[in-house]
């Protein structure tokens, strides 16, 4: 080949070598450069997501970004601090801490929660660096000092804490903080309130004092006056989900688990930590079924994420399923020494599964004895397995001192059960539920658990041998979880007791067939007893809503118990009203005006009407101490105020 051939080839394979690399070069290129984009992108939709108050969506960008792109690492960096400061994630908090210190200048917030995180495991020496590191430069001096104070108390100090609270002064608003901490370290509660009233005084829309407030008073006893409270500290600041959670549980404290339920479930989205989203999910597969939306992983943020995943996921007919657990890889162990939820849920599975020994293992090994949710059930379960068990009956002091003392509302269930374990004959009745898988739902149905007692159901025909309270009881739960029709449905098949009838009377009302409904109470209502007075009352109410006033009349009379009580004088003056007689109405009321809320709303009612203002304002005080959680009564006295001030002002003026 002649040299200058070879040249030319040796040029223009030089050149083609020389465009391949540029084109590959310049694909990187122009890779990186999109790459670089789209992460810049993605940091600014993250800002906005928590601008828009979604730290949650800012935190599923930054579990996906893309690492290796290191131009806006720094920015990334502090952005993470903001928003684990937003959603509360103290262990990643403390983890970057670790790590690079130095990143957190700047972030006063996540550096306060990294402090508390130091306490909470004791490292001191840690704790003082940082403490240290924020001597000088602090814009929130009262979350600094609450620290100081809550070093002293996990260092065993009390003492001195309570001198330091004693002896300083936070100013304005800030001076809430010390006084909160000097009333939980008080013990008498009398003492502590006259702190919580200062700080209140102070800082009327303090979360924080209305929070303590609200656990003061439920210890003192004043419930209505606590959840006042509780509501204010959650309504102050509703994206706060401890707050929430402190209200819902409150209620499922009390029984109102239709209220917790409600609390939990209430504006669920991406915004919302696991831990609501765990119980709004629990809560309403064992108690009251609520809507709720579904979500998603992204949706959610924290450690308890998988689990809600999970129950999300559930069939509603099961409460426990190794396929689901294995799909998301829970770690079972570690959650069920953590989350009663888990325990709970693997006991029904095992319950409805006839599981019998592995439930009774289950309760024998629950780690929450002494903050069970449902102590009366679970000693229920305990007793009623080691009865079908042949088990000796299990004595465990933590259980006995978590364990409800009597209660006028507690299911009589409870109190058969307690008398069977001193080795009483349970009554024939009882005998034969214990004897029956049925025991099971009657037990969850008898603690109000209701969506459990429904779902362990296996027959919709119950024997007529049972207890006659089991058969109304399940009706009920169908009536408030599934509706009036399908509890009707249910009862037409059961043995009609005179408790079953009259609750058929009251379906058949709920249900619109007002003639079915009142042709069954009329059966009823002449019966001197307890039936007979609600099925009386139940008919008389029906009979004014429909103006038959003569035969709400007639009714009344016939049965003398209703017509006797204080309700019965209500529906009396009731009837004198539809008759066109207010005097008599008036007297009636005005009798009752000590211990009718009905009386003390009509008397109120009439004075402000008449201008008698201090009568008004009497009348609605009553019905406020009554009932010191209804916001509309605060609102009456208000209006009463001005109304006063209005007609002086006005008869001044024409004088």
């Amino acid at each position: 080949m002649k040299k200058s051939t070879l040249l030319k080839i040796t040029a223009i394979a030089s050149l083609v070598i020389i465009a391949v690399l540029g084109s590959v070069y310049g694909y990187i290129s122009v890779r990186d450069y999109i790459k670089v984009k789209r992460d810049a992108e993605a940091l600014d939709t993250a800002r906005q997501f928590l601008k828009d108050n979604r730290p949650g969506k800012a935190f599923e960008l930054l579990k996906v970004r893309d690492q290796g792109i290191t131009g806006n690492q720094q920015q990334w960096l502090h952005l993470e601090l903001d928003v684990l400061e937003h959603i509360g994630n103290a262990d990643r908090l403390r983890y970057l801490y670790d790590r690079n210190p130095g990143i957190f200048s700047g972030h006063e917030a996540a550096s306060i929660m990294v402090a508390r995180s130091m306490l909470a495991t004791r490292d001191f020496e840690e704790f003082t660096t940082l403490r240290s590191s924020w001597q000088q430069i602090k814009s929130r001096p009262e979350s600094w000092f609450a620290l100081d104070i809550d070093a002293l108390i996990v260092q065993g100090e009390v003492e001195k804490a309570i001198e330091k609270l004693q002896d300083s002064s936070l100013e304005g608003e800030a001076d809430a903080v010390r006084l909160t901490r000097l009333a939980l370290l008080t013990s008498n509660l009398q003492e502590a309130w006259g702190y919580l009233e200062r700080a209140f005084r102070i800082a009327p829309k303090n979360p924080d004092v209305r929070s303590f407030r609200a656990q003061i008073l439920e210890r003192m006893g004043k419930r209505d006056m606590a959840r006042v409270e509780y509501v204010a500290a959650h309504l102050t600041d509703t994206s706060n989900p401890l707050y929430r959670d402190q209200l819902a549980e409150f209620y499922r404290r009390y029984d109102r688990l239709d209220l917790a339920v409600q609390t939990w479930a209430q504006d669920l989205d991406d915004r919302s930590a696991d831990f609501i989203w765990l119980k709004a999910l629990f809560w309403s597969k064992v108690a009251t079924p609520t809507s709720l939306d579904s979500a998603t992983p992204s949706d959610l943020y924290g450690a308890l994420a998988p689990l809600v995943m999970y129950l999300q996921d559930l069939p509603q007919e099961a409460f426990w399923d190794e396929g689901v657990v294995k799909k998301y890889a829970l770690n079972t162990r570690g959650f069920l020494e953590q989350r009663q939820e888990i325990y709970w849920l693997r006991i029904l599975q095992a319950i409805k599964d006839d599981r019998e020994q592995q439930a009774y293992e289950l309760l024998l090994s629950h780690p929450f004895k002494r903050s069970s949710w449902n102590p009366d059930i679970e000693q229920a379960l305990e007793q009623v397995l080691a009865y079908r068990l042949e088990q000796p009956q299990p004595v465990d002091a933590q259980g006995f001192f978590s364990r409800k003392g009597p209660a006028s509302g507690k299911h009589q269930l409870f109190g058969q059960l307690d008398r069977l374990t001193t080795a009483q004959v349970p009554e024939p009745a009882l005998r034969n539920l214990l004897q029956s898988k049925a025991i099971f739902p009657a037990i969850f149905m008898a603690g109000g658990w209701r969506e459990a007692a429904l779902q362990l159901r296996a027959h919709e025909n119950l024997s007529d041998t049972f207890p006659d309270w089991f058969a109304y009881g399940i009706a009920q739960s169908i009536r408030f979880n599934r509706g009036a029709e399908q509890a009707l449905h249910f009862i037409e098949k059961q043995k009609q007791t005179s408790h079953v009838r009259l609750l058929k009377g009251e379906l058949l009302l709920a249900s619109g067939k007002l003639e079915a409904g009142m042709e069954q109470l009329e059966l009823l209502s002449g019966s001197d007893s307890a039936i007979g007075f609600r099925a009386a009352w139940l008919l008389t109410l029906a009979y004014l809503d429909m103006n038959e006033v003569a035969k709400a009349r007639g009714t009344l009379a016939k049965q003398p118990q209703l017509g006797k009580s204080i309700t019965g004088q209500e529906i009396k003056a009731r009837i004198a009203l539809a008759e066109g007689r207010p005097d008599d109405a008036d007297s009636i009321y005005t009798s009752l005006k000590t211990t009718s809320p009905e009386a003390m709303a009509w008397l109120a009612k009439k004075a402000y009407r008449a201008k008698e203002w201090e009568t008004a304002r009497e009348m609605t005080m009553a019905l406020q101490k009554q009932y010191p959680d209804r916001m509309q009564l605060r609102a009456n006295l208000n209006a009463i105020d001005e109304a006063e001030l209005e007609d002086t002002a006005r008869t001044e003026g024409t004088e």
